[in-house]
């Protein structure tokens, strides 16, 4: 157990003596926990969640905090802490990586994502940084992707003005791990959850995330793009332009970061089978076009020649 039993139980004033269950949500150190609760009138379901990374638990539990004070509906409901572990409700809703998204539901998912990023909190991480801090001009290094250097000197240039793109586009509270993962989905419903990377960032990059990783066709990435624009009051063309261009961006360097993230999840088979399907559905998803951007263009040209 990652939390103390009897702070739990408090929490839900319960007596420090009522039975539960506990059913980890993973294999790995650190994984969040479903609690089973045999409370008066019928079993109690809670999640308990203390990251084994101290500042990624701080994190998550300050955006948690935060977001219960802005009423943010788009969140399981945070009951307490037990010592560093926050309890939380879980919402009845299942991932994309374990189903075909009910009806509504990715729609859902780009509301809330446009709610969260409209709140006016400013809680989490890097809120000092400018952009380029958090995205220095470095060349990416492809080669670890297996692109031959025939295929890496065209997409240099294109790549450079998809970095300047990101730069210019909108920054402010963020997700910053918004895959398919960490976004609940039931019929026309959604709610974000795990915020432990949560803060200053590029808000459209959660889109992408999103977008890639739950296996969306580009024709619909196009129309929930645009559903993203209007909840913000953008121009829809632009701006699904702008995710398609970002998803790129944001793919590269999310597939660079997998054999580190495999690594970290040996011994849980569950989550290495959900990184690997996620990093299938962001490579297959790179490679459709989505949107009419002139320099996403290019990059596709260039490192996935037809």
């Amino acid at each position: 157990m990652i939390a103390d039993p009897v702070a739990v139980l408090t929490i839900l004033h319960l007596s420090g003596d009522t039975p539960f269950e506990v059913e980890p949500l993973g294999d790995l150190p650190g994984s969040p926990e479903r609690w089973h609760i045999a409370a008066p009138g019928g079993t109690k379901t809670v999640i308990v969640r203390c990251p084994l990374d101290p500042e990624e638990g701080a994190n998550h539990a300050a955006m948690m905090e935060a977001l219960k004070s802005a009423r943010f509906p788009h969140m399981p409901v945070l009951l307490g802490f037990a010592g560093q572990a926050t309890v939380e409700s879980e919402p009845d809703g299942v991932t994309a990586l374990q189903l075909v998204p009910p009806p509504g539901a990715a729609e859902a998912a780009v509301r809330a994502l446009a709610a969260f990023h409209a709140l006016p909190v400013r809680e989490g991480l890097d809120w000092g940084c400018t952009p380029g801090d958090l995205y220095p001009p470095d060349e990416l290094p492809l080669h670890r992707l297996g692109f031959t250097a025939e295929e890496r000197e065209p997409a240099r240039e294109p790549l450079l003005r998809a970095r300047e793109a990101l730069w210019a586009s909108p920054f402010g509270l963020a997700h910053r791990n918004a895959t398919a993962a960490n976004i609940l989905l039931a019929s026309g419903q959604a709610w974000l959850t795990d915020f432990g990377k949560a803060g200053y960032g590029p808000q459209l990059f959660d889109v992408a995330a999103f977008l890639l990783t739950s296996g969306i066709e580009a024709a619909g990435r196009r129309a929930l793009a645009a559903a993203y624009a209007r909840e913000r009051g953008w121009e829809a063309p632009a701006t699904v332009d702008l995710v398609d261009l970002l998803g790129i961006l944001w793919g590269i360097e999310e597939l660079l970061v997998l054999p580190r993230k495999l690594i970290e999840s040996l011994g849980d088979d569950a989550a290495t089978a959900h990184l690997k399907l996620s990093a299938s559905r962001v490579d297959k998803g790179m490679r459709q076009a989505a949107g009419s951007s002139p320099v996403a263009a290019a990059i596709r040209d260039a490192l996935w020649p037809a």
